[in-house]
């Protein structure tokens, strides 16, 4: 900002340098009410910044112990899973031995008798043909009667 003043005899027109200085203290007043707001704002932003820094820490924290929660309870459903499982697993255990004990006995009981109906229609097909009955026709008997 560059003016000239008028020379008088002793200096300056006293007029002009005080509208020059009230130019200038207008402006200094201007710069110094945008500096107050231009601080007011900093201020504010590093206060909501604090706010939002601190409001974002404490939603990490409660996700996290939410996420440890949930988790603890898929963990407690696992183990009840697995006690389940190891607990179906006897139960199928002791079912196959009882079902192999009991297929034991009645079906050996069937094979048996199976195997003297084919002994007999043996004899049968024996004694009216003089054809040998090969082993593959055992097979094949045994199969119709299971």
């Amino acid at each position: 900002m560059s003016t000239s003043f008028t020379m008088v005899k002793k200096g300056y027109e006293p007029k002009e340098v005080q509208d020059y200085i009230q130019l200038l203290e207008k402006e200094l007043a201007s710069y110094k009410a945008k500096e107050q707001f231009i601080s007011k704002a900093l201020v504010e932003a590093q206060v909501s910044a604090k706010n939002v820094i601190e409001q974002a820490e404490q939603q990490a924290i409660q996700i996290e112990e939410d996420a440890i929660n949930k988790l603890q309870h898929i963990k407690d459903k696992i183990d009840h899973s697995k006690a389940r499982l190891y607990q179906f697993q006897e139960d199928y255990a002791s079912f196959t031995k009882r079902f192999e004990a009991s297929f034991n006995e009645s079906e050996l009981n069937k094979l048996l008798t199976s195997l003297d109906s084919i002994y007999t229609s043996l004899e049968v097909n024996q004694s009216t043909t003089d054809e040998s009955i090969s082993e593959e026709d055992i097979m094949n008997e045994e199969e119709k009667t299971i």
